[in-house]
């Protein structure tokens, strides 16, 4: 076929069924979206050149174009869908982990701000010794050289702090 028929018969295709395939391709797609399938539908047949199609069997291999056209679109979008809905989840689950933790250090907080407060009412000797070996990581040789006692004091007293802040703190 001379290009010039090939153009002319090209034309007259479109002319035919322009109209109808948009109506088609509108039961799935907004109207601007359904004009560009249908223009991509005739481009492509532009572009291969060859149009062997006789007039009983055109318009089915038209309407299969666009059909195929549009089912492409819409899976993509669906993909975008569930590409985007898998991201906001993420997202909010996130928002969730970061509030859990947030509150988590809140009462982590609050507990130690207890515990702090408990140690601050053990008697006097004993709080020393017990911040000493907790606070200071020292040892309890090194507290009783420190404070001039016996190992064995300090390791009393620290047995004392302990017993005192488990009864405290297991009976708010």
């Amino acid at each position: 076929m001379k290009e010039d028929d090939y153009l002319n018969a090209l034309k007259r295709l479109y002319k035919e069924n322009f109209a109808s395939l948009i109506r088609f391709a509108r039961r799935f797609l907004p109207v601007e979206a359904a004009k560009d399938v249908v223009q991509d539908v005739f481009v492509e047949i532009w572009e291969r050149g060859d149009m062997r199609y006789d007039d009983a069997t055109v318009r089915s291999y038209l309407l299969m174009c666009v059909r195929n056209k549009c089912y492409n679109i819409l899976k993509h979008e669906q993909m975008k869908e569930q590409t985007l809905h898998n991201i906001q989840l993420k997202n909010r689950l996130l928002e969730l982990d970061y509030y859990v933790s947030i509150e988590k250090q809140i009462i982590d907080d609050e507990q130690m701000k207890h515990i702090y407060r408990r140690i601050d009412l053990l008697p006097d000797r004993c709080r020393e010794i017990f911040k000493l070996a907790y606070y200071e990581d020292k040892k309890s040789a090194e507290i009783a050289q420190l404070l001039h006692l016996s190992t064995r004091t300090v390791e009393h007293q620290l047995y004392l702090a302990l017993k005192i802040l488990r009864e405290k703190l297991t009976n708010k």
